[in-house]
């Protein structure tokens, strides 16, 4: 796609957004941040030895932030006084349009009798989460960039507990 110099621009506007969460992303402290959902929060946590993209020389990148979030359900049968929290990891699989298309749960996580209806419940939520697509800009080398969507997973950590007798579900994105 050819881009005249007013897209460039609105692009590299973007693209200062994006770094600066980057930035603040680069924090070691871990910071629960509100999520529009009632009693949800989240955060980005990026985990060790994941494949990234790898940008040539010029090229740039606007990171995909999330356009909706549906908060996972408590599962009703599990809220009880006293009920051991639970803690589900899942990659999100998302389409270079940012739509989510696939939800896998990773096998390290906790494995409890009941995990299964705190996995779906994950499931369920997320497949309805969108994000703005990862754009890759790479020049031309005549003053013209070539913009390009590419699909791209998230991963995110859900904590699933139980405050005064009241179900909280907190997720955290690696």
């Amino acid at each position: 796609m050819w881009l005249d110099r007013n897209v460039r621009c609105r692009h590299l506007s973007l693209l200062l957004i994006a770094l600066s969460s980057l930035v603040s992303a680069c924090s070691t402290r871990t910071v629960l941040r509100p999520n529009p959902q009632p009693e949800t929060s989240y955060e980005m946590v990026v985990p060790k030895g994941v494949l990234r993209y790898t940008l040539e020389t010029g090229e740039t990148a606007v990171q995909p932030i999330p356009d909706k979030q549906v908060a996972p359900v408590y599962p009703p049968s599990w809220v009880h006084p006293g009920a051991t929290p639970v803690t589900v990891v899942a990659q999100l699989v998302m389409d270079k349009e940012g739509h989510v298309q696939g939800v896998y749960p990773v096998s390290d996580t906790d494995k409890a009798a009941d995990h299964a209806l705190f996995e779906a419940a994950v499931e369920h939520a997320a497949m309805q989460w969108t994000f703005t697509p990862l754009w890759m800009e790479k020049p031309n080398g005549d003053g013209t960039y070539e913009l390009t969507a590419k699909p791209f997973s998230l991963w995110y950590v859900f904590h699933f507990k139980v405050v005064n007798g009241k179900p909280i579900v907190e997720t955290a994105k690696r």
